[in-house]
């Protein structure tokens, strides 16, 4: 992995991963704007998490994105979770996967590596995305779950653009969530689109 242009916390672990040729690896600075997002930003990061994996179930020519209660109508996403600390990222991506979908990852790739400086006043937080497509699984019916999802959506790879416009034109609280959780969304679909994976 010295390959990586992003450069890596000696924390993050990913010998046991395969990673795509095509990796995607970006770094994105964020100005949090809202106290609200602040404080659970604050509240999460270094406290039980040092980053995240986000995993692209991929079922054909379609692409999962998840919801929860809580979200602004009509607003979906590629689901994720938090990389505990002192966990290796392959252990977050199949803990996590089984908790928030109820299913069994048998294949997977690390198709993007997303570094964030997310600042707010004079306060700075480094955050780490790993991208996962998973495109072989064993599924419980979307059974036996955390119960933070309320809908699962199949939507085809195309069709990933425009919940990623959606994210983007959110206000207030959910304006600094989107600015968050768009680039990993985003990600996918540019992944899938200009690389024309199968």
């Amino acid at each position: 992995m010295s390959n990586l242009k992003v450069r890596l916390p000696s924390m993050f672990d990913l010998s046991e991963i395969d990673v795509s040729r095509d990796l995607i690896e970006k770094k994105i600075d964020i100005e949090i704007e809202t106290q609200e997002f602040f404080e659970y930003v604050n509240s999460k990061i270094n406290v039980d998490r040092i980053g995240e994996v986000v995993f692209a179930v991929k079922n054909g020519d379609f692409i999962l994105l998840v919801r929860q209660d809580e979200y602004p109508q009509g607003l979906y996403r590629v689901p994720s979770g938090g990389i505990g600390i002192g966990e290796k990222v392959v252990d977050a991506l199949k803990r996590e996967v089984k908790e928030e979908l109820g299913i069994d990852v048998q294949k997977f790739s690390l198709i993007g590596v997303i570094e964030y400086n997310l600042c707010y006043k004079h306060k700075s937080y480094k955050f780490f995305s790993f991208v996962f497509l998973i495109d072989d699984y064993k599924n419980d019916s979307f059974a036996e779950t955390d119960g933070e999802i309320s809908e699962v959506l199949f939507v085809e790879v195309p069709r990933i653009k425009d919940y990623c416009d959606i994210i983007e034109q959110q206000s207030g609280f959910w304006k600094d969530w989107g600015n968050l959780r768009y680039h990993s969304t985003y990600l996918v679909y540019e992944y899938l689109t200009q690389k024309r994976i199968d």
